[in-house]
């Protein structure tokens, strides 16, 4: 092999090697921006905060999320002249009586008994305080912290689970109820179709349900309505050739 050709397939790799190591030594900005900022704030005594301004289309007031520990640090570097302060204490009886409220909404009738096997387990913690939110103005910019005690938000995933599994419930047999509402629609169509009046004369839908309220005396209006037009529906299948003595 020649100096010439030897130097022909060592050079796409060298190119090859020199690509990378520029690729590794190129100027990583984000770290660059976040190396500049915090040598200028430490340079301008400013407070530096570890949060996101959210600001909204609505011009509503800019708001930063803090940690609490950031904002006992920003409190203490501004000293802002009001700081609103909320102590939620936990109630225990208004909590489940909240949730009994919503599983009487969705048809429970009874306390389930991991209802009350919450309320017993959480009993220690009523009176105290489950969670602080505090909030205070510094540059046009509100700077909001929430802090909860973990026994609280337990608290509350236990009883939206059992929540969870009532609406699942509630769900599923509001489900099975429209299903047989249907079935029983379908079938008394099929015995308004099958009335020798149903298609008698000059006939309009008015008719047909007049007709319908006559045999089915209990239902109400709305249902008579969708028996009616359940049953024109049917016609115009059986007008079109399809068998409809199975619905």
């Amino acid at each position: 092999m020649t100096t010439a050709t030897g130097l022909r397939r060592i050079a796409p790799q060298l190119s090859g090697q020199a690509r990378r190591l520029g690729m590794n030594m190129s100027v990583n900005e984000a770290a660059k921006l976040g190396s500049s900022i915090k040598d200028a704030a430490s340079s301008s005594e400013s407070v530096l905060v570890e949060a996101t301004v959210q600001t909204r289309d609505d011009g509503s007031v800019p708001i930063a999320i803090l940690s609490a520990d950031e904002a006992v640090r920003v409190i203490n570097a501004h000293a802002p002249r009001i700081i609103y302060l909320v102590e939620q204490v936990f109630d225990l009886a208004d909590e489940i009586e909240a949730a009994q409220d919503e599983l009487d909404d969705l048809g429970v009738e009874h306390s389930p008994s991991h209802l009350k096997a919450t309320q017993r387990r959480f009993a220690a913690y009523d009176g105290q305080i489950g969670a602080t939110i505090a909030s205070f103005m510094i540059d046009g910019v509100l700077h909001t912290a929430v802090a909860t005690a973990t026994w609280h938000d337990e608290f509350g995933d236990a009883v939206e689970a059992i929540l969870e599994v009532a609406r699942e419930n509630a769900s599923a047999g509001q489900a099975s109820k429209h299903s047989e509402e249907a079935k029983a629609i379908d079938r008394n169509a099929l015995v308004l179709l099958k009335h020798p009046s149903f298609n008698h004369g000059r006939v309009s839908f008015d008719k047909r349900m007049a007709l319908a309220e006559t045999l089915f005396q209990d239902c109400a209006l709305h249902t008579l309505s969708d028996i009616t037009r359940r049953a024109e529906t049917l016609f115009w299948l059986e007008q079109s050739g399809v068998k409809v003595d199975g619905n």
